[in-house]
């Protein structure tokens, strides 16, 4: 019977009202394991069974979890190929929920893949015109803030269809009442103090029947175990060797018992009918049957399981990877377990495939072992550790296969391998590291001839000059690798390296050019739809151009790809462009909305350094300006950016940390915090860098001398110079108004003062205005007068763009009226909705109405 759980279930009755009816919900249901997540769930399929398709699937604990598997599970019509592209075998699984209202029920997601999580996150972005309600249940007391679920559930957290529930454990008058309707004679009390309400504890106690509760629930279950006998036992032992559902046929196979020890184990309750087999009732009593077989039986029956299921399906390599290992197999494990990590690969489950691949080499016999196929699997083992983010690991198991290439006297696998660990090296700001295995890789590849690892390890050098801001050294590199690739045919090296010397170039003298071959890279990876290629071309158009102040070519390119990367689901490189869209959105005065971008980005754990500097960089330099507390942001930006050694990362935290000095009133610690990177570009020139550095600069009593040649086509000359009217000028032309009134501030008339004051006061840019009179003073110029306080405050602290959301809410408008209103994406409004509903502490957006109406909110100025 179901106790205590009617609100929930209420709850999610609801939300499938609104699902079936075409507006898409999907819930995150958590709970401790055995609190009765499946109970609820069973019982709400049980309550829609007559107004929908019900769909049911889980995730086991067998072993490394299958691909897809809570689909596949739920979902067996659904053609999942190896050779499809992953986003269409998203929209296939999407098309198909369309095609019915239907309830999908995906059960222990802590344990799900890394393709299981990627197809939820992907239905969950696109839940609009799906007659379907999702419920995802997971243990939510095993899903740490890093685990990969935590991550979904947090991205999706600012939609209006996604919601999370808990199941919490029964109350004292919960287990009460299942003690009373058991007829049990147990003091009722004891046993909630003893379960703490775990509601699969209570009822595998009151299942046995006997007056003293055990101590635990694995004892709970043994207990029932031992009342069976010893072939009913073997059954249930083979049952937990399995795993899931196994049918009857198989479990008699497997236990060696007759039909009769089957139905014995299933009439004591020990296990149940489930899917396509039999099966225990919760993976708790599956555990605790499994830990309690000895080693030789563990083995016997791992090896009877091995033989049957590998008549039964041969291809089923993950499962009989499992029990091959753990019948002493080694040689079958290893086979089963590459075939099964390759599989995982291509579905896109990549931290399940380096499990297989950690499996196959803790399987891998020590005996006659072959170098070669042993340095492969480290090498495939490497690789996707380095799709998954784990770049230790990866350096590893790509340094284990470097020697025993070298061991295999294999110098064209060595080469590549260098080429690799220089680029992983890369990754973790190793830059010294990275250089020297990129020579290695071309010092060892070059005098076997010209091959496709050599044309790659050219470009490989390219982009390492290219990120280091050595333009003449990328197109000498890039150059090689662009000639070899054109005589090899090589089209992933061309598009590699087009990209590298285009973003070297754009940063110099011949920056039309080097637009020309990024654009060309772009249209090349477009063709082919070479996602991290096409990636990165968007992101190097779009970073170059925020550098170089073309704002709309930068918003342009990064728009595109933010769109591009979405709709596949590429999220790293979503966060590192929308890194770069904070930092210009913050210099176009579009501070609110930079903000949110920027907190939201930053909150993501385990974000790459490259995506963190730029928006905790600029993140840090608009709260200074707002006399909000900076630190933690431009401290950020600081402490990831050392390390890297390259001037692209050091100078944006430079900046931002010499602007907050000045803000702050500390103009003397302007000059060591911008020393590294004015060395940095030194050697390596770069116009708008070295201006702003030597701007700065100047504020801290540094004279510039003449104007700066090497800035003198930027905005930042005429301000060096003096020439206030032209600088202001040149900043208001590029969209940017806060170094507009910086420009204005230090003219030598008040007028101009007067003007920079007022566009300050309309950034909210108070401790600018602090700063700008003070520097006036301290130059004995006149000064403006100060704006006025602000008499009244949004009620809430609403900013500005929620203040206007607000407004608009009011008048009746829908997220879509809204997005076209604003020119947001629907994904940003519906975050600024949330923001306003959280900070009125309403729960709707008609009674957040209603308050801001009461309060009076309504009736203050935008």
């Amino acid at each position: 019977m179901l106790v205590e759980r009617e609100t929930l279930l209420a709850e999610l009755l609801g939300f499938a009202a609104e699902g079936l009816d075409g507006r898409g919900r999907l819930v995150f249901l958590g709970g401790e394991a055995g609190v009765g997540k499946t109970s609820l769930t069973r019982a709400l399929a049980a309550g829609l069974a007559d107004r929908c398709v019900v769909r049911v699937g889980a995730v086991d604990n067998l072993t490394t979890a299958d691909a897809l598997a809570a689909f596949t599970d739920a979902m067996p019509d659904w053609d999942v190929s190896l050779d499809a592209d992953r986003l269409a075998l998203f929209r296939s699984l999407r098309e198909q929920l369309r095609a019915a209202p239907s309830l999908l029920v995906l059960d222990d997601l802590h344990w799900a893949d890394e393709a299981t999580l990627d197809a939820l996150r992907f239905l969950g972005r696109r839940l609009d015109g799906l007659p379907t309600l999702i419920v995802a249940t997971y243990r939510h007391d095993e899903v740490s803030p890093r685990h990969p679920l935590t991550i979904v559930m947090g991205e999706l957290a600012g939609l209006s269809q996604v919601h999370r529930r808990v199941v919490p454990p029964l109350t004292p008058a919960g287990v009460a009442l299942l003690v009373e309707q058991s007829g049990a004679a147990l003091d009722a009390a004891d046993l909630y103090v003893r379960t703490e309400g775990n509601a699969f504890f209570v009822t595998e106690v009151l299942a046995t029947g006997d007056a003293e509760v055990p101590a635990t629930v694995r004892d709970a279950v043994l207990a029932r175990v031992s009342r069976l006998s010893s072939g009913a036992a073997d059954v249930a032992a083979a049952a937990a060797i399995l795993g899931t559902a196994a049918p009857v046929d198989l479990l008699i196979t497997v236990a060696g018992q007759p039909a009769n020890a089957v139905d014995e184990a299933v009439e004591r309750g020990v296990l149940v009918a489930g899917g396509d087999g039999l099966g225990f009732r919760h993976e708790l009593a599956r555990q605790a049957v499994e830990q309690s077989l000895s080693v030789v039986q563990r083995r016997r029956l791992h090896q009877a399981a091995l033989s049957r299921l590998t008549a039964l399906d041969p291809t089923d390599h993950r499962t009989l990877a499992h029990h091959a290992l753990w019948a002493g197999e080694d040689a079958l494990a290893v086979t089963h377990a590459t075939a099964a990590a390759r599989r995982a690969s291509l579905l896109g489950a990549h931290r399940e495939a380096v499990a297989q691949y950690q499996l196959a080499l803790r399987a891998e016999p020590r005996g006659d072992v072959q170098l070669p196929s042993r340095a492969a699997v480290f090498e495939a083992l490497a690789y996707e550790c380095y799709l998954t983010d784990r770049i230790p690991e990866s350096i590893a198991a790509r340094q284990r296969a470097l020697e025993l290439y070298e061991l295999a006297g294999d110098p064209a696998s060595v080469g590549d391998t260098q080429r690799w660990l220089s680029r992983l090296s890369w990754f973790l700001g190793r830059n010294d590291d990275a250089e020297r295995y990129a020579a290695r890789a071309v010092a060892t590849l070059e005098p076997i001839g010209e091959t496709p690892p050599l044309a790659m390890a050219y470009s490989n050098l390219a982009q390492l000059r290219m990120l280091a801001g050595d333009a003449a050294g990328a197109e000498l590199w890039g150059g090689r690798a662009l000639a070899l690739a054109a005589k090899l045919g090589d089209r992933e090296v061309e598009i590699h390296s087009l990209n590298n010397v285009g973003a070297a170039l754009s940063h110099t003298d011949r920056a039309a050019e080097g637009r020309l071959m990024l654009q060309r890279s772009l249209e090349l990876a477009l063709e082919d739809d070479a996602h991290e290629h096409v990636a990165r071309a968007y992101t190097n158009q779009g970073s170059v151009a925020v550098v170089e102040r073309r704002y709309a070519d930068a918003l342009g390119a990064l728009d595109a790809g933010i769109a591009y990367c979405e709709e596949r689901d590429l999220d790293s490189w979503t966060r590192y462009m929308e890194s770069w869209r904070v930092v210009a959105l913050g210099e176009l005065g579009v501070w609110d909305e930079a903000m949110e971008r920027a907190v939201r980005l930053l909150a993501y754990p385990d974000l790459d350094p490259v995506s963190a500097i730029p928006a905790a960089a600029a993140a840090g330099r608009i709260a200074a300006r707002r006399e909000e507390d900076a630190a933690p942001f431009v401290d950020l930006a600081a402490r990831l950016a050392g390390p890297t050694g390259e001037l692209q990362r050091i100078a944006p935290a430079a900046c931002a940390s010499a602007e907050a000095a000045w803000l702050a009133g500390a103009a003397e610690s302007i000059l060591a915090l911008t020393g590294e990177a004015l060395d940095l570009v030194a050697t390596h020139p770069e116009p708008w860098v070295l201006g702003e550095l030597l701007w700065w600069r100047s504020l801290a009593g540094v004279g510039t001398g003449d104007d700066p040649a090497a800035a003198a086509e930027t905005a930042f000359a005429p301000m060096l110079a003096g020439r206030w009217p032209e600088a202001a000028q040149a900043w208001e032309s590029l969209g940017c108004p806060l170094w507009q009134a910086y420009s204005l501030g230090l003219a030598d008339d008040v007028a101009s003062a007067q003007r920079a004051v007022g566009i300050l006061e309309r950034l909210g840019a108070t401790a600018a205005i602090d700063a700008v009179l003070r520097t006036r003073r301290e130059h004995g110029l006149a000064l403006p007068r100060r704006p006025r306080k602000r008499t009244r405050d949004r009620i809430g602290q609403l900013t500005s763009r929620e203040f206007d959301i607000l407004l608009l809410l009011a008048d009746g408008l829908s997220t879509a009226d809204l997005a076209d209103r604003l020119v947001l994406s629907p994904r940003t409004v519906e975050h600024h909705v949330s923001a306003v509903l959280h900070k009125l502490g309403e729960p709707t957006r008609a009674r957040a109405v209603a308050t801001a109406r009461r309060l009076g909110v309504l009736e203050q100025p935008a």
